[in-house]
C-alpha cells in the first residue's frame, strides 16, 4: 500500500514535484491477509462506486493515519528511490514500514475489482482490464543507502 505525498511548500502541483529533489515522499506498507481493517473500511466500502477509470468519490471522515502501524510498531526503512510506475522518476523519498497492515480477504477482493479503463471501453488485445500486477521488477540498489529507524 502506497500513500503518496508531494511537497506543496516547494512545488505548486504533484506534476511539478515529480522528479524533483524533495518533491515526492511515499509511505509504503506491506499488506497481509487477516482480520478486517476498520480504518480501511471507509475506502473499501466505496470502491464499487469508483470501479472504473475516471470515477471519483469523496470519503468523508477518512483518516489516513489509521492505516499506519500502532505507534509502538512504527519501525521503518528510508531510502531515496524512484516512482514504481511510469515515468519512474528518481528523487522519491521512500518510507517503508517494517510491520504489515492487516486487511481481510474481502477488503483485498474489493481492490481487485478495480479496472484500468473507462466503463464500456474497448480493451487492448490480451488485456482483461483488471488493475493488478501493476509493478515493475525490483531495481538494482546502485549507490542507494537504506537506513533503518530501528536496531
Amino acid at each position: 500500500l502506497h500513500l503518496m505525498h508531494w511537497n506543496s511548500t516547494l512545488y505548486s502541483s504533484i506534476d511539478e514535484a515529480v522528479g524533483k529533489k524533495h518533491g515526492i515522499a511515499i509511505i509504503a506498507l506491506f499488506v497481509q491477509i487477516g482480520k478486517e481493517h476498520v480504518g480501511l473500511k471507509a475506502v473499501t466500502e466505496i470502491l464499487q462506486d469508483i470501479q472504473y477509470k475516471g470515477k471519483s468519490k469523496t470519503i468523508p471522515c477518512f483518516n489516513p493515519n489509521s492505516l499506519l502501524p500502532d505507534p509502538l510498531l512504527r519501525d521503518y526503512w528510508v531510502y531515496e528511490g524512484s516512482l514504481t510506475v511510469p515515468p519512474c522518476s528518481e528523487g522519491v523519498t521512500w518510507i517503508l514500514f517494517r510491520y504489515p497492515l492487516t486487511v481481510s480477504q474481502v477488503q483485498i477482493e474489493e481492490f481487485r475489482r478495480l479496472r484500468t479503463h473507462v466503463k464500456g471501453a474497448e480493451l487492448l488485445e490480451g488485456s482483461d482490464g483488471i488493475l493488478g500486477d501493476n509493478f515493475r521488477p525490483t531495481q538494482p540498489l546502485s549507490d542507494r543507502v537504506i537506513r533503518a529507524a530501528f536496531q
